[in-house]
Protein backbone atom coordinates (compact mmCIF):
# COMPACT_ATOMS: atom_id res chain seq x y z
CA UNK A 1 0.00 0.00 0.00
CA UNK A 2 2.91 2.63 0.93
CA UNK A 3 4.35 1.69 -2.87
CA UNK A 4 1.09 2.61 -4.25
CA UNK A 5 0.48 6.16 -2.40
CA UNK A 6 4.42 6.76 -3.47
CA UNK A 7 3.65 6.06 -7.33
CA UNK A 8 0.97 8.01 -7.23
CA UNK A 9 2.58 11.21 -5.52
CA UNK A 10 5.17 10.31 -8.29
CA UNK A 11 3.07 10.80 -11.28
CA UNK A 12 1.28 13.95 -9.86
CA UNK A 13 4.99 15.13 -9.77
CA UNK A 14 5.09 14.33 -13.61
CA UNK A 15 2.15 16.41 -14.39
CA UNK A 16 3.22 19.23 -12.67
CA UNK A 17 7.06 19.40 -13.34
CA UNK A 18 7.40 18.24 -16.57
CA UNK A 19 11.60 18.21 -16.10
CA UNK A 20 11.10 15.41 -13.41
CA UNK A 21 9.97 12.81 -15.71
CA UNK A 22 12.99 10.98 -16.40
CA UNK A 23 14.25 11.19 -12.87
CA UNK A 24 10.93 10.10 -11.31
CA UNK A 25 10.71 6.96 -14.47
CA UNK A 26 13.97 6.08 -13.01
CA UNK A 27 13.26 5.89 -8.96
CA UNK A 28 9.65 3.66 -10.38
CA UNK A 29 11.93 1.40 -11.58
CA UNK A 30 14.00 1.14 -8.51
CA UNK A 31 11.66 0.32 -5.88
CA UNK A 32 9.31 -1.79 -8.25
CA UNK A 33 12.12 -3.81 -9.78
CA UNK A 34 12.40 -7.40 -8.04
CA UNK A 35 16.08 -8.35 -6.77
CA UNK A 36 17.29 -11.31 -9.05
CA UNK A 37 20.99 -11.28 -8.17
CA UNK A 38 22.28 -14.66 -6.77
CA UNK A 39 25.38 -17.12 -6.26
CA UNK A 40 22.61 -19.93 -6.55
CA UNK A 41 21.50 -20.38 -10.01
CA UNK A 42 24.63 -22.98 -11.39
CA UNK A 43 25.79 -22.98 -14.78
CA UNK A 44 26.42 -26.49 -16.61
CA UNK A 45 29.57 -28.11 -15.43
CA UNK A 46 30.22 -24.87 -12.59
CA UNK A 47 32.04 -25.67 -9.64
CA UNK A 48 30.03 -25.67 -6.31
CA UNK A 49 31.22 -25.87 -2.67
CA UNK A 50 30.13 -28.76 -0.22
CA UNK A 51 27.70 -26.50 2.34
CA UNK A 52 26.34 -24.80 0.07
CA UNK A 53 22.39 -24.90 0.37
CA UNK A 54 19.34 -24.06 -2.04
CA UNK A 55 21.14 -24.05 -5.14
CA UNK A 56 19.09 -23.57 -8.56
CA UNK A 57 20.93 -26.86 -10.83
CA UNK A 58 18.11 -26.52 -13.45
CA UNK A 59 19.96 -25.01 -16.29
CA UNK A 60 23.28 -27.58 -15.12
CA UNK A 61 21.00 -30.79 -14.94
CA UNK A 62 18.99 -30.36 -18.05
CA UNK A 63 16.91 -33.43 -18.51
CA UNK A 64 18.69 -35.54 -16.22
CA UNK A 65 17.71 -37.60 -13.76
CA UNK A 66 20.13 -39.11 -11.87
CA UNK A 67 23.78 -37.53 -11.13
CA UNK A 68 26.76 -40.45 -10.41
CA UNK A 69 30.37 -40.05 -9.32
CA UNK A 70 33.52 -42.28 -10.63
CA UNK A 71 36.84 -42.30 -8.97
CA UNK A 72 38.82 -39.96 -11.29
CA UNK A 73 36.27 -40.18 -13.77
CA UNK A 74 37.13 -43.12 -14.64
CA UNK A 75 33.25 -44.30 -16.00
CA UNK A 76 34.33 -48.24 -17.46
CA UNK A 77 32.81 -49.86 -14.34
CA UNK A 78 29.46 -48.31 -12.44
CA UNK A 79 29.34 -45.38 -10.59
CA UNK A 80 30.77 -45.53 -6.93
CA UNK A 81 28.20 -43.31 -6.28
CA UNK A 82 25.08 -41.99 -7.21
CA UNK A 83 22.02 -39.39 -6.92
CA UNK A 84 18.60 -38.96 -7.89
CA UNK A 85 17.96 -35.06 -8.09
CA UNK A 86 14.48 -35.75 -9.78
CA UNK A 87 11.70 -38.16 -10.51
CA UNK A 88 10.07 -38.76 -13.11
CA UNK A 89 6.48 -37.13 -12.99
CA UNK A 90 6.95 -35.76 -9.91
CA UNK A 91 7.66 -31.54 -8.99
CA UNK A 92 11.29 -30.83 -9.22
CA UNK A 93 11.53 -29.43 -5.78
CA UNK A 94 15.26 -30.66 -5.26
CA UNK A 95 16.53 -28.91 -8.55
CA UNK A 96 15.60 -25.62 -7.47
CA UNK A 97 16.83 -25.77 -3.77
CA UNK A 98 19.79 -28.42 -4.17
CA UNK A 99 22.00 -28.97 -0.49
CA UNK A 100 25.87 -29.80 -1.33
CA UNK A 101 25.85 -31.04 1.61
CA UNK A 102 28.98 -32.87 3.59
CA UNK A 103 27.17 -35.96 4.76
CA UNK A 104 26.40 -36.91 0.54
CA UNK A 105 29.34 -35.45 -0.84
CA UNK A 106 31.64 -35.52 2.01
CA UNK A 107 34.71 -37.54 -0.09
CA UNK A 108 33.34 -37.54 -3.22
CA UNK A 109 35.07 -34.39 -4.46
CA UNK A 110 35.30 -33.59 -8.21
CA UNK A 111 33.04 -33.96 -11.51
CA UNK A 112 29.68 -35.47 -11.27
CA UNK A 113 28.19 -37.00 -14.23
CA UNK A 114 24.60 -37.48 -15.30
CA UNK A 115 24.40 -41.15 -15.44
CA UNK A 116 20.84 -41.37 -17.04
CA UNK A 117 22.01 -39.89 -20.48
CA UNK A 118 24.73 -40.69 -22.93
CA UNK A 119 26.98 -39.52 -23.65
CA UNK A 120 27.45 -38.85 -19.82
CA UNK A 121 27.68 -34.93 -19.56
CA UNK A 122 29.36 -33.16 -15.85
CA UNK A 123 26.93 -31.47 -14.48
CA UNK A 124 28.64 -30.00 -11.30
CA UNK A 125 32.17 -30.39 -10.23
CA UNK A 126 32.26 -30.95 -6.33
CA UNK A 127 34.69 -29.06 -4.30
CA UNK A 128 35.84 -28.65 -0.75
CA UNK A 129 35.82 -24.79 0.41
CA UNK A 130 39.46 -23.87 1.34
CA UNK A 131 39.85 -19.45 2.85
CA UNK A 132 43.04 -18.71 4.88
CA UNK A 133 44.00 -15.25 5.63
CA UNK A 134 47.77 -14.03 6.10
CA UNK A 135 49.22 -10.64 7.83
CA UNK A 136 51.72 -9.66 4.41
CA UNK A 137 54.65 -7.38 4.80
CA UNK A 138 54.28 -4.67 1.70
CA UNK A 139 57.71 -4.09 1.72
CA UNK A 140 59.62 -7.31 1.66
CA UNK A 141 56.60 -8.85 -0.01
CA UNK A 142 56.43 -12.00 2.63
CA UNK A 143 54.12 -13.57 5.65
CA UNK A 144 54.48 -12.13 8.83
CA UNK A 145 51.74 -13.93 10.73
CA UNK A 146 52.51 -14.16 14.15
CA UNK A 147 55.72 -12.03 14.36
CA UNK A 148 56.69 -8.59 15.92
CA UNK A 149 57.61 -5.84 13.53
CA UNK A 150 58.25 -2.66 13.88
CA UNK A 151 55.44 -0.10 13.80
CA UNK A 152 56.68 1.53 10.30
CA UNK A 153 56.44 -1.89 8.43
CA UNK A 154 53.82 -1.71 6.03
CA UNK A 155 51.26 -4.20 6.18
CA UNK A 156 47.91 -5.61 4.38
CA UNK A 157 46.49 -9.01 4.06
CA UNK A 158 46.61 -11.82 1.90
CA UNK A 159 43.25 -13.99 1.49
CA UNK A 160 43.73 -17.95 0.07
CA UNK A 161 40.84 -19.53 -1.27
CA UNK A 162 39.07 -21.58 -3.86
CA UNK A 163 35.92 -19.60 -3.53
CA UNK A 164 37.00 -17.32 -6.01
CA UNK A 165 35.58 -19.53 -8.72
CA UNK A 166 31.67 -18.70 -7.02
CA UNK A 167 32.14 -15.11 -7.69
CA UNK A 168 32.80 -15.96 -12.16
CA UNK A 169 29.39 -14.90 -14.26
CA UNK A 170 30.37 -17.75 -16.44
CA UNK A 171 29.40 -20.40 -13.50
CA UNK A 172 26.73 -18.60 -11.79
CA UNK A 173 24.78 -16.74 -14.39
CA UNK A 174 22.79 -14.48 -12.45
CA UNK A 175 25.85 -13.06 -10.44
CA UNK A 176 26.08 -9.20 -9.59
CA UNK A 177 28.98 -7.38 -7.26
CA UNK A 178 26.82 -7.14 -4.73
CA UNK A 179 26.94 -10.83 -4.44
CA UNK A 180 30.08 -10.59 -2.76
CA UNK A 181 30.02 -13.21 0.60
CA UNK A 182 33.96 -12.39 1.92
CA UNK A 183 33.74 -10.06 5.29
CA UNK A 184 36.68 -9.32 6.83
CA UNK A 185 37.38 -7.18 9.98
CA UNK A 186 40.28 -5.89 11.91
CA UNK A 187 41.22 -5.44 15.65
CA UNK A 188 43.50 -3.65 17.66
CA UNK A 189 44.92 -5.01 20.66
CA UNK A 190 41.67 -3.92 22.84
CA UNK A 191 39.78 -6.13 20.32
CA UNK A 192 38.01 -3.24 19.27
CA UNK A 193 37.32 -3.50 15.74
CA UNK A 194 37.51 -0.40 13.00
CA UNK A 195 35.84 0.46 9.47
CA UNK A 196 38.55 3.59 8.55
CA UNK A 197 42.39 3.58 8.66
CA UNK A 198 43.55 7.06 8.67
CA UNK A 199 46.83 8.23 6.34
CA UNK A 200 47.82 10.39 9.28
CA UNK A 201 47.44 12.65 12.05
CA UNK A 202 43.52 14.46 12.89
CA UNK A 203 43.58 17.78 11.31
CA UNK A 204 46.86 16.89 9.19
CA UNK A 205 46.11 18.64 5.43
CA UNK A 206 47.06 15.51 3.83
CA UNK A 207 45.33 13.14 5.82
CA UNK A 208 43.08 10.80 4.05
CA UNK A 209 40.45 8.78 5.63
CA UNK A 210 40.52 5.62 4.11
CA UNK A 211 37.60 2.96 4.13
CA UNK A 212 39.15 -0.61 5.21
CA UNK A 213 38.72 -3.41 2.51
CA UNK A 214 36.20 -5.22 4.64
CA UNK A 215 34.01 -6.37 1.95
CA UNK A 216 36.43 -7.66 -0.98
CA UNK A 217 34.64 -9.21 -4.31
CA UNK A 218 37.10 -11.80 -4.56
CA UNK A 219 37.48 -13.72 -7.92
CA UNK A 220 41.09 -14.91 -7.76
CA UNK A 221 43.16 -17.70 -5.74
CA UNK A 222 45.06 -14.77 -3.86
CA UNK A 223 43.55 -11.24 -3.06
CA UNK A 224 45.85 -8.40 -0.70
CA UNK A 225 43.66 -6.25 0.84
CA UNK A 226 43.33 -2.73 -1.18
CA UNK A 227 44.62 0.29 -0.02
CA UNK A 228 45.78 -1.03 3.38
CA UNK A 229 49.95 0.55 2.73
CA UNK A 230 48.68 3.67 2.82
CA UNK A 231 47.59 2.81 7.02
CA UNK A 232 50.05 5.01 8.90
CA UNK A 233 49.95 3.41 12.47
CA UNK A 234 51.29 6.66 13.83
CA UNK A 235 48.42 8.97 13.79
CA UNK A 236 47.58 11.21 16.33
CA UNK A 237 43.68 11.88 17.23
CA UNK A 238 42.78 15.44 18.06
CA UNK A 239 44.04 15.16 21.89
CA UNK A 240 47.46 14.02 20.60
CA UNK A 241 47.00 10.58 21.68
CA UNK A 242 48.41 7.45 19.10
CA UNK A 243 45.43 6.06 17.36
CA UNK A 244 46.67 3.21 16.65
CA UNK A 245 49.02 2.28 20.02
CA UNK A 246 51.55 -0.36 19.97
CA UNK A 247 50.42 -4.06 20.65
CA UNK A 248 48.67 -7.20 18.81
CA UNK A 249 46.52 -6.56 15.60
CA UNK A 250 44.21 -9.24 14.37
CA UNK A 251 42.48 -10.12 10.87
CA UNK A 252 39.68 -12.00 10.64
CA UNK A 253 38.04 -13.17 7.32
CA UNK A 254 34.91 -14.86 7.18
CA UNK A 255 32.86 -16.56 4.44
CA UNK A 256 29.07 -17.55 4.04
CA UNK A 257 28.79 -18.71 0.24
CA UNK A 258 24.97 -20.00 0.31
CA UNK A 259 24.28 -20.25 3.78
CA UNK A 260 27.58 -22.32 4.02
CA UNK A 261 27.98 -21.58 7.74
CA UNK A 262 25.12 -23.38 9.08
CA UNK A 263 27.12 -26.76 7.56
CA UNK A 264 30.20 -25.57 8.07
CA UNK A 265 30.12 -24.01 11.11
CA UNK A 266 33.39 -24.66 14.06
CA UNK A 267 35.22 -26.28 10.73
CA UNK A 268 37.86 -23.93 9.66
CA UNK A 269 36.04 -24.19 6.57
CA UNK A 270 34.26 -20.95 6.49
CA UNK A 271 36.51 -18.36 8.65
CA UNK A 272 40.56 -18.07 9.29
CA UNK A 273 42.45 -14.97 11.82
CA UNK A 274 46.19 -13.84 11.51
CA UNK A 275 47.94 -11.51 14.15
CA UNK A 276 51.06 -9.15 13.98
CA UNK A 277 52.30 -7.26 17.10
CA UNK A 278 53.51 -4.03 16.38
CA UNK A 279 56.63 -2.83 18.79
CA UNK A 280 56.80 0.36 20.77
CA UNK A 281 58.85 3.34 19.39
CA UNK A 282 61.97 3.47 21.38
CA UNK A 283 62.35 6.74 23.59
CA UNK A 284 63.90 9.42 21.79
CA UNK A 285 65.29 10.66 24.92
CA UNK A 286 66.61 7.56 26.70
CA UNK A 287 70.45 7.39 26.54
CA UNK A 288 70.94 3.95 26.22
CA UNK A 289 72.45 1.89 29.24
CA UNK A 290 76.37 1.17 28.80
CA UNK A 291 77.10 -2.40 29.76
CA UNK A 292 80.03 -3.21 32.49
CA UNK A 293 80.94 -6.62 32.06
CA UNK A 294 83.52 -5.86 29.70
CA UNK A 295 84.88 -2.52 30.85
CA UNK A 296 88.62 -3.08 32.09
CA UNK A 297 89.68 -1.45 35.33
CA UNK A 298 92.88 0.02 34.83
CA UNK A 299 94.29 0.97 38.24
CA UNK A 300 95.66 4.28 38.95
CA UNK A 301 99.54 4.26 39.73
CA UNK A 302 101.03 6.99 42.31
CA UNK A 303 103.11 10.07 41.07
CA UNK A 304 106.26 10.62 42.09
CA UNK A 305 106.28 13.69 44.00
CA UNK A 306 107.19 16.90 42.26
CA UNK A 307 109.46 19.12 43.59
CA UNK A 308 109.17 23.01 43.43
CA UNK A 309 112.10 24.98 43.05
CA UNK A 310 112.22 28.49 44.03
CA UNK A 311 112.70 31.03 41.69
CA UNK A 312 116.51 33.17 42.38
CA UNK A 313 114.98 35.95 40.89
CA UNK A 314 113.96 38.79 42.97
CA UNK A 315 109.97 39.29 42.87
CA UNK A 316 110.35 42.88 43.07
CA UNK A 317 112.10 45.33 40.77
CA UNK A 318 114.85 47.23 42.41
CA UNK A 319 114.66 51.27 42.07
CA UNK A 320 117.79 53.10 40.29
CA UNK A 321 119.00 55.05 43.14
CA UNK A 322 120.00 58.96 42.30
CA UNK A 323 124.26 59.12 42.17
CA UNK A 324 125.47 61.90 43.96
CA UNK A 325 128.70 63.41 43.45
CA UNK A 326 131.71 64.93 46.13
CA UNK A 327 133.40 68.17 45.30
CA UNK A 328 136.60 68.55 44.47
CA UNK A 329 139.58 69.88 46.55
CA UNK A 330 140.16 74.01 46.24
CA UNK A 331 143.93 73.41 45.83
CA UNK A 332 142.70 70.91 42.28
CA UNK A 333 140.60 73.65 41.01
CA UNK A 334 143.33 76.49 40.74
CA UNK A 335 145.60 74.30 39.16
CA UNK A 336 143.08 73.65 36.64
CA UNK A 337 142.37 76.99 35.92
CA UNK A 338 146.16 77.77 35.13
CA UNK A 339 146.57 74.80 32.64
CA UNK A 340 143.64 75.79 30.82
CA UNK A 341 144.83 79.73 31.08
CA UNK A 342 148.72 78.73 29.41
CA UNK A 343 146.79 76.54 26.96
CA UNK A 344 144.42 79.66 26.09
CA UNK A 345 147.70 82.18 25.47
CA UNK A 346 149.50 79.34 23.72
CA UNK A 347 147.47 79.04 21.21
CA UNK A 348 146.86 82.63 20.00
Amino acid sequence: MNVITFIIRVLKLLFMHGKYILSALVVILLVCSPVAATTAKIAAGAPVFIGESNLNIASAIGDCHVIAWWPEGNMTGPAAKNMTVKRLNEANDLVTRFNVSPQVFGGYTGNWYCEDKAPHFVVLTVLEPSISIKVWNVDTDEDITGQAVPVSTNITYRIDTNLGQALNYYNRTDLTPADGFFTVKLTNPSGQAFTNIYTGSVGSADTQILTFDSNPFITTPTYFGQKMDSWNRLSRDASGSLMYPPGTYTFTVSQNLDHMQDSYASTGKTTSSASVAFQQLPSLTSTPAVPQENVTVVPVTTRPPVTVIKSTVPTTVPVAKKTTYSPLPAWVTVIGLLIALIYISRSR
